[in-house]
């Protein structure tokens, strides 16, 4: 076995480490290989080259590459050390993503001078997707075309190939979403049938918005390559300024990120939850794992948010879960409760008659939940699409529903509430704070804004 085949990346291995993991300091990449501080300086200027293979296994580990990075396997010919090399690229490349994203996102925003921002967020949206005042979710009329066509792009065109590396077998992965599954899984990295956006439309009366099948993966094959290749542009330039569209060929390639014909649109429902109590309203965040989830992995969100899709498969599911309110009700229990996912493998239908489910629909009916939406955006950096919604909930209904309410959940940790309550104080000085310090999802940044600025119709 050779013990010296890639020591000689061992530099650039680690510099790219620390641009993915956001550190700046040797010693901060001393304590994650867990060696003094003068060694990694050492490293870097190629004044020390490691040649023990037990030490370079050691430094794989630590970094959550494999021992391939380093040539620490029985490398039969070329073609493997170099698809080892590329494998590596592709994995620091992801991990940039998942560790910049909120800074990636502004990057991405500022690549689209044409649309419109959402109350000065980097969440971007067009005219007719958003309603010009908040509308009650009862006014959105939602409409289900099992035939649609299928759309023009689905992430396995050339111009993606760049975000595909090659497989043992010598071929390239044909679709992005394979490689995750195969070299940088999340704990949480289900292919289930959504519903795919085909049409929105929202006025001052009401919204329209039109609905056929897709799949997760469908998503993922698209929209996390566009952001795949976002992030190893940036890397590239050195900057989030320095890198235009034509650096982004798969992206320029796709067009039009409004138009619902040229690749699948996948909403998720973002809701901002106000728990409505007479010592005062509270909001809550959600941190998302950086390692457990695809979509706004390592970034602040609100909660909850989820991924428009039936919970259950069979077209009587499919047909059954096609709402919004039911949507947005079991990602109240999955997420507040943690309760198990409805992850869509089974055929048997969700009960929407037992709790949380009952307590919060009850709650609807007798006016003590308010259900609000107020349009359409997309994230420019994962363009996924999103549902963007407010939900307030008078506090005796709130504790009913949630007696059993956690503090973390399997896609991340429940932002803790302030001292005496339950939830973040609704005031401006946290609402603040929030959108100027905290690493918000674009959708999550845009409902805050959203909603502090209809407050006196949400929270009158």
């Amino acid at each position: 076995m050779p013990n010296s085949v890639h020591d000689s990346r061992l530099p650039d291995v680690i510099r790219a480490y620390m641009r993915a993991h956001g550190l700046s300091k040797h010693e901060e990449m001393a304590r994650v290989l867990g060696i003094d501080r003068t060694l990694v300086s050492k490293y870097l200027s190629g004044a020390r080259i490691c040649r023990d293979v037990v030490q370079l296994r050691h430094f794989a580990r630590a970094m959550d590459l494999p021992a391939e990075t380093f040539g620490l396997t029985d490398l039969p010919d070329t073609f493997e050390a170099q698809r080892a090399d590329a494998v590596t690229d592709w994995r620091l490349v992801r991990q940039t993503l998942n560790r910049n994203r909120h800074e990636l996102t502004a990057a991405a925003a500022r690549l689209y001078w044409d649309a419109m921002p959402i109350e000065g967020t980097t969440c971007i949206t067009r005219a007719n997707w958003m309603a010009p005042v908040p509308i009650d979710l009862d006014a959105i009329q939602i409409e289900f075309d099992g035939d649609a066509s299928p759309p023009m792009f689905d992430g396995t065109e050339p111009e993606s190939e760049h975000c595909r590396p090659l497989r043992a077998n010598g071929l390239r992965y044909n679709r992005y979403s394979q490689a995750i599954r195969a070299i940088a899984r999340p704990s949480l990295f289900e292919n289930r049938t959504s519903y795919r956006l085909l049409d929105a439309s929202f006025d001052e009366a009401g919204g329209r918005m039109a609905f056929g099948l897709t799949t997760y993966f469908d998503m993922v094959d698209v929209c996390e390559v566009i952001a795949h290749e976002t992030a190893s542009a940036w890397i590239l330039q050195s900057g989030p300024e320095r890198f235009t569209l034509g650096d982004l060929p798969f992206r320029s390639r796709i067009g039009d990120l409004f138009d619902p014909a040229r690749r699948p649109i996948l909403p998720s429902i973002n809701t901002l939850t106000i728990r409505r109590a007479p010592e005062g309203d509270t909001f809550f965040l959600h941190r998302r794992g950086s390692t457990q989830v695809t979509l706004a992995a390592g970034l602040t969100h609100i909660i909850p948010a989820g991924v428009f899709q039936p919970a259950a498969i069979g077209q009587a599911n499919i047909s059954r879960d096609f709402s919004l309110w039911r949507n947005m009700i079991r990602e109240f229990s999955e997420e507040f409760l943690d309760t198990p996912e409805h992850d869509g493998s089974s055929g048997t239908p969700v009960d929407y008659d037992i709790e949380p489910f009952r307590t919060l629909t009850e709650g609807r009916a007798a006016g003590k939940v308010r259900a609000w939406c107020f349009g359409m955006g997309i994230d420019p950096l994962a363009p996924a699409g999103e549902i963007l919604t407010a939900v307030a909930i008078d506090s005796d209904v709130f504790d009913a529903a949630f007696e059993g309410l956690v503090s973390q959940n399997s896609e991340g940790e429940i932002y803790p509430s302030d001292a005496g309550t339950v939830g973040i104080g609704w005031t401006p000085e946290n609402v603040r704070r929030v959108l100027n310090r905290e690493p918000l999802a674009a959708a999550a940044a845009a409902c805050v804004a959203l909603t502090w600025r209809h407050r006196a119709v949400i929270l009158p």
